[in-house]
């Protein structure tokens, strides 16, 4: 992938764990490894969905951990 950078959604489909082919993981990494603009993005990314001020989907209702909720 030269001269190119991955798209925000494919950093953010990394960076979620959602990239399950072996194959395109490995390219993703490569890029990654040889990238640093895409590595500086990926970081960044990683640390605004850490950070639980980000208004990442994070919830203290007690509602959504039982066993019997419908969305789990």
């Amino acid at each position: 992938m030269e001269n190119s950078h991955l798209s925000d959604s494919y950093l953010e489909r990394f960076v979620t764990g959602l990239i399950h082919d072996d194959a395109e993981l490995k390219w993703v990494e490569s890029h990654l490894f040889s990238c640093p603009d895409c590595a500086d993005r990926m970081w960044a990314m990683q640390e605004h969905m850490d950070d639980p001020e980000s208004g990442s989907a994070q919830t203290t209702d007690p509602e959504l951990y039982r066993d019997d909720h419908p969305l789990q």
